[in-house]
């Protein structure tokens, strides 16, 4: 699904990127639990090696991510201590709370902003 204002980074995965898949795949089973986890600085760095380019985004990392995840080929979880994998069902569980929760958060975001498109609406509190 393609994101507006993200068009760039939700678009289907291209023909590097899904080369890449891969590369991606072998680093993250190489950190295979939460004690091993790998913060995406370090593994968009490796990403790079690997593939031998300049330069692997955060972005990029979370697109191919999100693609392994909605099809199903590894369970990704993904916390403040970094990225790793885990069948293990409380964590997925976690992740999948994880993920509705922030889902939740940028909807309230929405819904504040659509605050603005009425021409009767005045702003409360705090303003710069």
């Amino acid at each position: 699904m393609t994101v507006t204002n993200f068009e760039e980074v939700t678009k289907e995965l291209s023909e590097d990127e899904f080369s890449m898949l891969p590369n991606l795949i072998q680093i993250l089973q190489e950190h295979a639990d939460q004690e091993n986890a790998i913060y995406s600085n370090d593994l968009c760095r490796k990403m790079a090696t690997r593939c031998k380019v300049e330069k692997f985004s955060g972005p990029r990392l979370r697109k191919m991510v999100n693609y392994l995840r909605v099809n199903g080929i590894l369970p990704v979880i993904a916390t403040s201590k970094g990225y790793y994998l885990s069948y293990n069902k409380d964590i997925i569980e976690l992740q999948i709370k994880s993920l509705f929760e922030r889902a939740s958060a940028i909807r309230k975001s929405a819904y504040g902003l659509q605050k603005f498109l009425d021409p009767n609406y005045k702003p409360q509190g705090i303003l710069l």
